[in-house]
């Protein structure tokens, strides 16, 4: 999975405290200056959840595990929590800005919840106030340092680099391949008269399930043509045993059988053998570029 992957990963499985755990962590790695704050007893928070108190910012969180089902409450809660804020922490440190993060699933938040934040911004003269939903916390992951998204997202630093997925991607395109690959090699041109009946019968199903090539593509140009290649050359190669008539499914191979006193028998069947030779060959020249690329 790619960071934007991995971040709607970690969100969806965070509720309540683990989700403000993960906002708190985002902001100490991304934002100078900011402070958690850890509830006391039956006072708890007193409205603040974080704060940047050289600039008066301050941040709370609400997470509910269907926000949409909870819009009222959360309305309730953004006016509570003003109340609180401002009546203990504004003698401490102005209130300038009011953020109340909301973990929306990234379904979007609804805009009475906006509407009330305006209300509070106008009414108390801030410079500032609004939503901080999962896509502002998602830009903010993407302004981070490689090692800092690690260790935010709890993953090695392979599993968040673009090139590893998709090379990824691209390795479990030739492991679904791998019988086909050593029966083609192995086979060479003499696959023109004895072709292998797995192998036919493999073409003729993955032909069929397009949405399962395409997502193994690589977004690399080069290698990805060469993948569109390799599937090319494979279905001229069932093709050809597909509509001659003379291939005969003996149980493994199609064995490649014109009668007997055809004339010009043996010509045809060198023929056969030399055009599946040069389809193995173009499908082994662009295997070989799609397998580098891999590793």
């Amino acid at each position: 999975m790619n960071i934007r992957d991995q971040f709607k990963l970690k969100v969806f499985q965070s509720e309540g405290t683990e989700y403000e755990k993960l906002f708190n962590d985002l902001m100490k790695l991304s934002t100078p200056g900011f402070r958690s704050v850890k509830p006391h007893g039956n006072i708890g928070d007193r409205g603040n959840d974080g704060w940047v108190q050289s600039e008066g910012k301050y941040y709370q969180v609400y997470a509910p595990e269907e926000l949409f089902k909870n819009t009222d409450e959360a309305i309730k809660k953004v006016k509570s929590d003003f109340v609180k804020l401002k009546k203990y922490w504004d003698s401490i440190s102005p209130i300038k800005s009011f953020y109340f993060v909301l973990n929306d699933k990234f379904k979007g938040v609804s805009p009475h919840i906006t509407k009330i934040l305006e209300e509070i911004k106008n009414e108390n003269g801030l410079d500032d106030a609004g939503v901080f939903c999962n896509a502002s916390m998602e830009e903010l992951v993407l302004t981070l340092r490689q090692d800092a998204i690690c260790s935010l997202l709890g993953v090695s630093h392979t599993e968040t680099n673009p090139l590893y997925e998709d090379k990824k991607k691209v390795r479990e395109f030739l492991d679904n391949l791998s019988f086909v690959t050593e029966e083609l090699f192995e086979s060479g041109r003499e696959a023109g008269y004895f072709f292998p009946s797995n192998v036919f019968y493999f073409i003729q199903n993955w032909k069929n399930k397009d949405w399962q090539f395409q997502r193994l593509l690589s977004s690399n140009p080069i290698t990805r043509n060469n993948q569109l290649n390799m599937r090319e050359q494979l279905v001229l190669m069932h093709n050809q045993v597909s509509f001659d008539q003379n291939y005969d499914d003996i149980g493994v191979v199609f064995k490649f059988k014109p009668p007997y006193d055809l004339v010009g028998r043996d010509e045809l069947i060198e023929s056969n053998k030399d055009s599946m030779g040069e389809f193995i060959q173009k499908f082994a020249n662009s295997y070989k570029i799609v397998r580098d690329y891999s590793v």
